[in-house]
């Protein structure tokens, strides 16, 4: 009997998309996702065909290169944010030049310590470590297809990243971006940034449908135009001088921050900035650390972390934890002062240093004599 292989078709908010089902020998169902393609679910259901009736679907199957990474970039289109698809075009790609692998099943352990060591030498860490994540994740889904047996990368260990410096905006710092704004729009962007931690991504995305004055609100939500990073909708308040600030902004178009073309801000934003901060004579900050800004002012006021990573949108709350708070050194200080040695080290160094104790006030002197009467 013909064993057949189904194409399974979903609804998504980005369009539609494709997946493979099949029974294997033991009757167990099994799935491939084939993204947004419906030609290519088609073609690829009769080779799964085929594979299956003749036994060779378990087994693992030979492809070139070149064709992995064709197939891999045009499933993942429709899986993935256009910067990860960008990103995993980019190591797999650097893979096959540093490499040369004519065959997929030719990849071995080697190879991956090879093209590790080389982005080593030409990029910083935490970029090499991105890269090797990538072809981790890449390569895990090659086993899932059957074209690898195992995760050549697997066992490639990643190297230990030097702590970033974290920088955290003075309220003085702010107060001088603020000034140096060139516009209105500006200074809203700027104070938006600062007071909501939305991402540069969100804030030129932002439409005034999104934008709740009367309540004091501002919805970032996954639209055909922006998906947010972690794919969740949330609500964030506003400050009451900032919904002012938006209040003054003209309303020529859906978009809040808009061109006189009509369309949203984009490339441009991020080297306006640097000439704001110029401007603005502070130490060079980026329009992402307005966003560090406030994650870390909030976890330095004592904001419990499970808030500060619902208003921050992140997906998990050791992100929020570990590439967010940066504690000022006047926090740490006064937490250190909080310590109950002041007297013990005070008292040390008088007596190390032959001196006494300052003569005891009249009232302790006085409770000092009743005691000694009694």
């Amino acid at each position: 009997m013909w064993r057949r292989v189904w194409i399974v078709e979903r609804k998504r908010k980005r369009g539609r998309t494709y997946s493979l089902r099949w029974h294997d020998d033991r009757s167990r169902e099994r799935t491939e996702s084939v993204a947004s393609d419906r030609k290519m679910a088609e073609r690829l259901r009769t080779l799964r065909e085929a594979e299956l009736n003749s036994g060779k679907l378990g087994a693992t199957r030979t492809i070139r290169y070149e064709e992995f990474v064709a197939e891999e970039l045009m499933i993942m289109a429709g899986r993935l944010a256009p910067n990860s698809v960008s990103s995993t075009r980019v190591a797999l790609e650097g893979f096959g030049r540093v490499c040369r692998p004519r065959m997929l099943g030719d990849i071995s352990h080697a190879m991956i310590e090879a093209y590790f060591s080389e982005r080593l030498k030409l990029v910083a860490v935490p970029t090499a470590n991105s890269n090797l994540r990538t072809l981790k994740a890449t390569f895990n889904r090659a086993v899932g297809r059957g074209y690898l047996a195992a995760n050549p990368a697997a066992r490639v260990k990643q190297v230990r990243e030097p702590e970033r410096t974290i920088r955290v905006l003075t309220a003085d710092e702010v107060s001088k971006l603020l000034e140096a704004c060139p516009s209105e729009a500006w200074r809203t962007l700027v104070a938006l940034a600062v007071t909501t931690g939305m991402r540069m991504g969100e804030l030129t995305a932002l439409r005034w449908c999104d934008v709740d004055l009367a309540q004091g609100l501002v919805h970032v939500r996954n639209t055909e135009h922006h998906l947010t990073k972690s794919r969740r909708n949330r609500v964030l308040g506003l400050f009451p001088d900032v919904a002012d600030m938006l209040r003054g902004l003209p309303r020529t178009g859906q978009w809040v921050f808009m061109t006189v073309e009509g369309n949203p801000w984009g490339n441009n934003v991020k080297r306006d900035f640097g000439q704001i901060v110029k401007k603005a004579g502070i130490a060079h900050c980026s329009m992402h650390d307005l966003r560090r800004t406030f994650v870390s002012q909030l976890a330095m006021a004592g904001v419990n972390e499970a808030i500060v990573q619902k208003l921050a949108g992140h997906s998990s709350i050791s992100t929020t934890i570990k590439h967010y708070t940066g504690i000022m050194p006047e926090v740490l200080r006064s937490a250190q002062q909080r310590l109950p040695f002041h007297g013990v080290l005070r008292t040390c160094r008088l007596r190390v240093a032959g001196e006494s104790e300052p003569a005891e006030t009249e009232a302790a002197q006085v409770v000092t004599a009743s005691c000694a009467a009694s």
